[in-house]
């Protein structure tokens, strides 16, 4: 039986006329009058020729497969693309945008990742630049007198343990918080580790280290007392007695970054 058999014995036992096959797949009653015939003619070649078979075959229920390689062996011209119908075009194109999207999708998403951790890493350094405290050289400290000075000469007693002076050393080890840096800072020039007070922030008021060592030649004991702590500013009450027996008594504010003092604003207590 010939394909164009095989389509009319179908559409006959579905109980369709050629008008309602052409109506179903819109194609011309001619050409599947044509096809029925075995005259592909009609057809437009053998692209036209192969969707059209498949297309009226689905149309009345027969099986396209083994009429479409019936008709590639016995009538199909020679070449690839002329064994090819637009049915059998969709698929692979279909599957091919899907693998494209696919890879479109995955790449986006990478260098949307990868633009978003730059951007919070940018952030990050600029919001520690922005919420660095000023240096202590911004501050207002006096000595022991309550004379306002920039730079000091022999400062005594607690106005000394109060003021430092920038210079680039290693950072102190974090401590346990503000005040723990603070009680730390004086603990370290009671027991003479001046180098520790340095780090901890004596180098941040103001002066050279030596200026820093020398000025507690008068320092018998000094003794901190925290009265507030409000985030990384610490308000401290420090109590100096001196060699001679006199005791001064300072009050004021130390800001700590990281573990180190980088800020004094301290006074004496009036």
């Amino acid at each position: 039986m010939s394909i164009g058999e095989a389509l009319a014995q179908a559409r006959g036992q579905a109980g369709l006329t050629v008008a309602e096959v052409s109506q179903r797949t819109r194609i011309r009653a001619t050409v599947i009058t044509g096809i029925e015939s075995d005259d592909y003619s009609a057809c437009g070649g053998d692209f036209y020729a192969r969707g059209s078979i498949r297309s009226v075959a689905k149309a009345v229920g027969a099986d396209p497969e083994p009429l479409i390689c019936e008709y590639d062996a016995v009538h199909r011209a020679p070449g690839v693309l002329s064994a090819v119908s637009l049915d059998e075009l969709v698929p692979p194109v279909q599957a091919s945008a899907r693998r494209w999207l696919n890879w479109t999708t995955a790449l986006g998403l990478a260098l949307a990742l990868a633009l978003g951790f730059a951007a919070y890493r940018f952030l990050a350094g600029s919001q520690h630049v922005a919420s660095t405290p000023p240096a202590a050289a911004n501050h207002v400290t006096t000595d022991r007198h309550g004379g306002r000075s920039g730079t000091p000469t022999a400062l005594t007693g607690a106005s000394a343990a109060l003021r430092g002076h920038p210079v680039a050393v290693h950072p102190a080890r974090p401590l346990a918080g503000p005040a723990a840096t603070v009680r730390a800072y004086v603990t370290a020039i009671n027991g003479h580790h001046y180098a520790r007070a340095w780090r901890l922030g004596g180098r941040n008021a103001g002066g050279s280290y030596s200026q820093f060592v020398s000025g507690f030649g008068t320092t018998a004991r000094d003794t901190v007392t925290i009265v507030s702590v409000s985030g990384d500013v610490v308000t401290g009450r420090i109590t100096a007695q001196q060699t001679d027996g006199a005791v001064d008594v300072y009050q004021g504010t130390y800001t700590v970054d990281n573990g180190v003092i980088v800020g004094f604003d301290v006074l004496p207590a009036g």
